[in-house]
Formats: structure tokens, sequence, C-alpha cells
């Protein structure tokens, strides 16, 4: 009889002590996912590593390195498109990072995916991406306010104090500068927030004529293909190529950055 009870009482503690385990774990705090995360990607446990990152981004967390480190752990398990994907999420918010930039690159080694890298045709969109290319668009952003502010205490100067007039010169620089990172941002944005990127996540995928299991194929996708997303209705996607083929895939075949 006391063998019983005591067999009682230790389950008693044993599922005690599992479900307290459990409460923790869904309390979690952003701080113990992220080492969490960190503890199962050194373990290999890359699946774990991944949900965890993952878990902290649907707390309204988002942050680049968390983008970054998802992408390496998709990397190590071989989804590329899907690494692609949260390597491009992470390049808007830390352009600037260089394990970023080569992360990337080599996860568009591993791909197949044709029309990556077709030079962009706008040249001004070109011009802008590799003057503020290394910096995102809140830095932009801050840049512009700054410029702004500059020309407007220069330029109070300017009129009251006649004294400082020979340094007009200073005064249209500021200007210049200013107009300059104010169409950069205007340009960016217009890239990065209206316009919806996407990234292929699956391998071969279809892209049909029309939004119908029945259409005719177009042409095929590979894994990693950045396209434009045009709409997305009814579980589909009309995406446009970086050729300016456009067609229809499954909603979940591509994904948008």
């Amino acid at each position: 009889m006391k063998t019983l009870v005591g067999i009682s009482i230790l389950l008693a503690v044993i599922l005690m002590g599992h479900a307290v385990l459990a409460a923790d774990q869904k309390k979690a705090g952003p701080d113990q996912l992220f080492y969490n995360a960190n503890q199962a990607y050194a373990k290999r446990d890359y699946v774990k590593a991944v949900e965890d990152y993952a878990a902290i981004l649907d707390m309204g967390l988002e942050n680049g390195n968390l983008y970054y480190n998802i992408g390496n752990g998709f990397l190590k398990l071989g989804k590329v498109g899907y690494a692609v994907l949260c390597y491009e999420k992470a390049k808007r918010l830390i352009p600037q990072d260089s394990d970023l930039k080569a992360n990337l690159a080599y996860a568009m080694s591993l791909s197949e995916a044709t029309y990556m890298n077709i030079p962009e045709e706008n040249f001004i969109l070109k011009g802008i991406k590799k003057v503020f290319g290394d910096l995102s668009l809140s830095m932009i952003a801050l840049s512009a306010l700054i410029l702004y502010l500059s020309v407007i205490v220069i330029g109070s100067f300017l009129m009251l104090s006649p004294a400082v007039r020979r340094f007009k010169i200073i005064y249209y620089l500021v200007i210049l500068a200013f107009l300059t990172t104010l169409i950069g941002f205007g340009v960016r944005y217009y890239d990065e927030v209206i316009l919806k990127h996407g990234i292929v996540v699956q391998k071969d995928v279809e892209c049909k004529y029309e939004p119908i299991d029945k259409s005719t194929t177009y042409y095929k996708l590979n894994e990693a293909e950045k396209v434009l997303i045009l709409k997305t209705r009814d579980g589909w996607r009309q995406i446009k190529r970086p050729d300016g083929k456009i067609g229809w895939v499954k909603k979940e075949a591509v994904e948008e950055i």
C-alpha cells in the first residue's frame, strides 16, 4: 500500500513538473526564446531554432538579425527559397551587414534561378540603390529629416545675419543633398513598400496563363527566383518575371518579401 502511495506521489510530482515547464515555455519572453533558439542552432536542431526565432517575430519584434538567423536555419535545412526570402527581408533592415551579403550570395549560388541577377533596366533606380544601398529605408528617412532641419536652420542664419551670407554655397549644397535624399527615399519607398516583391520558395513551379489548375503552363520558375507580385486571389498569385512575362502561380509557391 505504501509503495502504491509513493508511486502516486512521484507521478503527481512529475506531472506537476511537466505542467510548470509547459507553462514556462508558453510565457517565455523574447530573450529566453532567443537563447533557446541559439542553443538549438548550436545543437544542429535547426527546426527548433527556426521555430523559436519565428516566435519572437510573432510577438511583433521585427528585427533584421532575426530574419538573418531564420535564413541561416532554413539554409541548413536545405530550404534555399525560404533562406533567400528571409535574407531579403533582413536586407531591408540591415543592408550594410557583410555577413548577410555573403550568406545571401551563397544561397543564391545554390539556386538554379535564371532571372535573379538581371540588372535593373531603370538607371535611376540603379543609381539610387548604389548611393543608398547600405542604408535602410528608415535611415534614409532620418537623413532626409536631418537635412531638412539643416536647411531651415542655415536659411534662418542667412536671413538674420548678413555676415554669413558668404557661406551661401553651403546652404545650396545642403539643399541639393536634401533633395537627393528625398528622391532616394521616394524611389526606395516605391520599390520596397508600394511594389510587392516575392521569392519563389518551391522547386519547379509551374506558371500558368490563367489561375486554374487545368490552364496551360506558360513557363516554370526555379526556387529562390525573385518576382513581382501583381495581385492575389482565390489561392493564386499573378506574378511578373524580371523579363516581363506575366502568369499565375499557386499562392504558397511565392512568398512576399
